[in-house]
Formats: C-alpha cells, structure tokens, sequence
C-alpha cells in the first residue's frame, strides 16, 4: 500500500482523535510548521476549504471532512520516504492500524537504519489491547490537575453538594445512582479541576453521554441547568481555568515529555535485546 493511500484510510481516525481526545491537535495539523516536523511534508496537513488558495488545491485531495465545525482538506503530498513519519505519530497518539496495510513501505521509502529499527520497535508494540503513551501522557494532565492549588475537601463535603443538587442528576435532572462527575473535562483542552467547584452529580447515562464534553456544550439550550451549575462554581469560589494559555503550554510540554521518556527507555531497552541478538548470531 502506498503511503498516501494510508494516509486517506486513516484520515477518520486522525480526525475522530482532534474531536474526542485533543481538540487543540486540529488547530496544530493546520500549521505548516507543525506538519513539516511531525510528516516531513513541506504543506499543512489540513487547511480549511475556503481560505485554500486556488493555486494551492493540487495539493490537497477532494475529500472534504468536517473537523470542530468546519469543512477541512487533507494534504496529497506525500511520497514514500514519508512514511515512517505518518507511522510514528499514529503510534504517539494511540491510533491503531493493521500491520498488513503497511507491507511494503520500509521497502519503497528511503529511511535510515535508525528510522528503521525505531520502526521495528514501535510495530512491534503495535498490539492488540496494548497500553498506547496517550494513556500515561492523559493520565499525566490529570494528575496535575487534579493536584493544583491547596484545597481540600471530605465525603461530607460531596454529599452537601449532592443536597445542593436536590440528590439528581445535573444533567437529565432524574433521581437515579449518581457518580461524581467533572463539569469541565480533566485535560488539557478544557483544563478542568478536580475541586470541589467542578463536581457536580450525574447519572451514569449522563455520563458516559457527556465523554469529554464540557458541561455546556453537553446541556447546549438548557440554559436552566447551565444556570445551576453555575452557580454552584460561583458558591464554591471555583474559577475555572479555561483558556489559559500559559497552563496549556505547560502542560502540552508536559505531555510531550511524558511520550519522549517512553520513547527514549524503550529504544534503550530494545537495544540490549538487539545486542543480545548479534551476539548470539555471532556464536552460531
């Protein structure tokens, strides 16, 4: 399979990662800067439709998808030394592939020897159920958000905000099993926190509805509820800390740093393996 042919079948996937894991990644894929880095391609991964100069749509595919609203197209510039690059960042994002779709490739693209045992390395971790770094890079963002400031507050404390809530669901308004739930997302597109402010009680169906949606994108036109949330926040003195700029690039380095790490143990790790292997070839 042809690299550009991989790229056009994994597309929905890249795309289903910007809506429901990373909303800032879309606004990334659009640069030019950040797609040469990541893809060694020399155009945007994505540009809006109508800001494409006429001169430039050769470069871009037909297909339109349709990213955080707005209808996008997806670069065609791609060549076989490319590949590797495209490979690597669906693993750094967690996005699974069938290893047979990229028989082939290694063969056709020109790839250094170190591009390619990292290569082997990551695909051979491609498994099924495998722990994918977007995990511990999430689950990195959480923790500190989760940790900052210096407010605390008990069991008692979750059950008067339950009281606060009539013991219902925020959301749907039922009286059903209730679990604590974040009105703003823990990550780091909403930067939520885990304070006393930002819990609300919610059902289970409510929840798993939500996802990653902050509270009033999930309750848009109930304005009631978002009402009442809010006025929660405003009891608890909990100032959310959406689009804070400074927050968000630090925990984007954070993240990064998280998958850097992996990276770096694991080429260590299977390096001995591989010295390992030459050794006893060299016995034989």
């Amino acid at each position: 399979m042809k690299v550009g042919k991989l790229v056009q079948l994994l597309l929905p996937k890249v795309i289903e990662y910007c809506e429901q894991n990373d909303h800032m990644e879309f606004e990334r894929l659009c640069d030019a800067g950040y797609s040469k880095r990541t893809f060694n391609i020399n155009f945007p991964f994505l540009v809006e439709k109508g800001s494409l100069p006429s001169e430039s749509s050769k470069r871009y595919w037909t297909n339109i998808y349709l990213v955080r609203g707005k209808t996008v197209l997806a670069c065609s510039q791609w060549y076989e030394k490319d590949a590797v690059w495209f490979v690597e960042y669906l693993q750094r994002i967690g996005i699974d592939y069938d290893e047979s779709q990229l028989e082939g490739l290694l063969l056709d693209a020109k790839v250094t020897s170190k591009q390619k045992a990292s290569f082997r390395s990551r695909k051979a971790n491609s498994r099924y159920r495998g722990n994918a770094i977007g995990n511990a890079q999430n689950l990195l963002v959480r923790n500190v958000l989760s940790n900052l400031g210096s407010e605390q507050f008990s069991e008692e404390d979750w059950l008067e905000t339950k009281a606060y809530f009539n013991h219902k669901c925020a959301y749907c308004g039922e009286a059903k099993e209730l679990v604590i739930e974040h009105a703003i997302p823990i990550n780091k597109v909403y930067l939520g926190e885990h304070k006393l402010g930002n819990l609300v009680p919610s059902c289970k169906e409510c929840n798993s509805a939500k996802a990653s949606k902050d509270f009033r994108e999930f309750l848009d036109g109930s304005d009631d509820k978002i009402a009442v949330i809010e006025s929660y926040m405003d009891k608890q003195n909990y100032v959310p800390l959406e689009n804070n700029e400074q927050v968000q690039m630090i925990l984007e380095m954070a993240y990064r740093e998280v998958g850097a790490v992996a990276e770096r143990y694991i080429t260590i790790i299977n390096e001995l393996f591989v010295h390992e292997d030459d050794n006893d070839e060299q016995h034989l």
